[in-house]
């Protein structure tokens, strides 16, 4: 890999077409860091790059990198799911590998693939080629065969409404290989499984070793998995991780802007209130969302700014906010019973995470007064 890899990697998202995210990538590279096995990759449906520069980056040195796609041949494409460009692929490629030997294409369909001609040394499948039930089970059933125990598999659009085929594809072949894979965790429109036997509990290790990065839990064919709504980048030292050993920051880079409504309120002892407060997102990513997950809230004050009481009523997000965006929210407020002159400060809750004000992101004050 090219010095700078993952800076240069995000740099390149936004000209690179493609139906992928970065995000989508770090989770990758960070179940990828931890398995034990180490082997060839492989992608199915690769269109122009943009995903397929992840998983060629986790090739070790003297693996193969094995990148399927029709290109020329969209009169196959059955799902309409993506048109590959082999010029334009292989010049997003050579942007960011020095030395393309470790490619090798295969223009046509993966159907027609067999695992023998493959042999059965990869440690890490991604599938994003045909998205009807046939062409999803076919492409289970082949990564399935060549994937090393232990090793991760990820699926493309299994919730996905548009592309409904490929959940009925994987349900088909769940029922019918129910020891060959395990689900392991969902976020970034992708379903990461891996290949049983399965020689540690993967989401144990990666709880050890990402202890900042909160997820929820899901049930998917009767296993637990992580499911991911927070973005991994304002988490992860992008200068000083590569993309086979990814460092945490000390703490994730947020920021925000607040505006209330009215800097004064006149509220009866105990009386709940509703602040409309204006919030943009001043962060380079998008702002979580979820169950209990991020929210607006305050620290009451005295009229001297003697913390009262740190933890109060959060309005939580139900949709990410994202960068530069901004968003007016409802946050309750519960006025004291005790009469009075108080002070609200507003903040910001990544709840397990931390407060917008202990990274330094300015609050702001509303003064309360309760008769």
């Amino acid at each position: 890999m090219k010095p700078g890899f993952l800076q240069a990697y995000l740099d390149a998202f936004p000209s690179i077409q493609g139906f992928f995210t970065f995000d989508g990538a770090l989770m990758f590279m960070a179940y990828n860091q931890l398995i034990s096995v180490t082997g060839d990759v492989l992608e199915i449906g690769v269109h122009h790059g943009l995903s397929a520069i992840a998983i060629g980056s986790l090739a070790e040195d003297g693996r193969r990198f094995v990148a399927v796609d029709l290109f020329e041949m969209q009169d196959s494409n059955r799902s309409r799911s993506g048109a590959g460009n082999r010029e334009v692929f292989l010049r997003n490629m050579q942007t960011f590998f020095e030395d393309l030997n470790f490619l090798e294409i295969v223009a046509g369909s993966s159907s027609e693939l067999k695992p023998e001609a493959l042999g059965s040394q990869f440690s890490f499948c991604h599938i994003d080629g045909g998205h009807s039930p046939e062409e999803t089970y076919q492409d289970l059933d082949l990564c399935s065969k060549i994937l090393l125990p232990g090793g991760l598999l990820a699926l493309d659009d299994y919730f996905n409404p548009s592309f409904p085929g490929v959940s009925e594809g994987a349900v088909k072949f769940k029922l019918e290989h129910a020891e060959t894979l395990k689900p392991i965790a969902i976020g970034f429109n992708k379903v990461l499984f891996q290949k049983l036997p399965a020689p540690a509990d993967l989401n144990a290790a990666f709880a050890s070793t990402f202890k900042r990065i909160r997820s929820q839990t899901s049930i998917l064919w009767d296993t637990p998995v992580n499911y991911f709504t927070s973005s991994f980048l304002p988490f992860f030292d992008l200068e000083n991780s590569t993309e086979h050993h990814l460092v945490l920051k000390t703490q994730p880079d947020v920021a925000a802007y607040f505006e209330p409504q009215t800097t004064t309120i006149d509220s009866e002892s105990g009386q709940t209130i509703k602040l409309p407060v204006r919030v943009q997102n001043r962060s380079d990513t998008p702002f979580p969302h979820g169950k209990a997950t991020f929210g607006l809230s305050y620290h009451l004050l005295s009229s001297t700014r003697e913390i009262l009481k740190f933890d109060n009523a959060r309005s939580y997000f139900e949709a990410p906010l994202q960068p530069g965006s901004t968003l007016t929210v409802d946050l309750t407020i519960n006025a004291p019973v005790e009469p009075g002159s108080y002070l609200l400060e507003i903040d910001l809750v990544w709840e397990g995470m931390l407060w917008f004000k202990e990274s330094g992101n300015p609050t702001c004050t509303v003064e309360l007064i309760v008769r």
